[in-house]
């Protein structure tokens, strides 16, 4: 894994447990405060429960998914961002098979790590509808 993996790795980790935390007021120098707010600014939302995607008869609301857990990465209609992948032209069977490996552990690349925390929450029906909504 590389450094730059490894650092955003730890700096989605790092926000996503602050995000659970009740922040008491510290007196602190801006300094000091500046950092963890970056962090948590950096990682990309995601939702609490995967009810917290659904459409109002319980089906998977794959498009609002995909913008709370993809979309920040892979851009919004999967052209990818800065270093992150492209999406689009994959097929829906390449993409669920992905989504899956990830979510199980597999190792993919370099962006592992960050995937199968991405993947870890999604059940079998949140990436067949992630994989239809995207893939071609």
């Amino acid at each position: 894994m590389t450094t730059n993996a490894l650092l955003l790795a730890l700096v989605l980790s790092l926000g996503m447990a602050a995000c659970g935390q009740k922040q008491e007021p510290e007196s602190a120098a801006p300094a000091e405060t500046a950092a963890p707010a970056a962090a948590m600014e950096a990682s990309p939302a995601v939702p609490e429960s995967p009810e917290a995607v659904a459409n109002a008869d319980g089906s998977v609301d794959a498009q609002g998914l995909y913008a709370s857990k993809c979309a920040s990465c892979h851009g919004a209609t999967g052209e990818g961002v800065a270093d992150n992948p492209k999406l689009a032209g994959l097929t829906r069977a390449d993409i669920e098979s992905r989504l899956k490996d990830y979510r199980d552990g597999k190792q993919r690349g370099p962006k592992t790590a960050i995937m199968a925390s991405m993947a870890k929450s999604l059940t079998d029906e949140q990436i067949t509808s992630l994989a239809s909504y995207l893939g071609e």
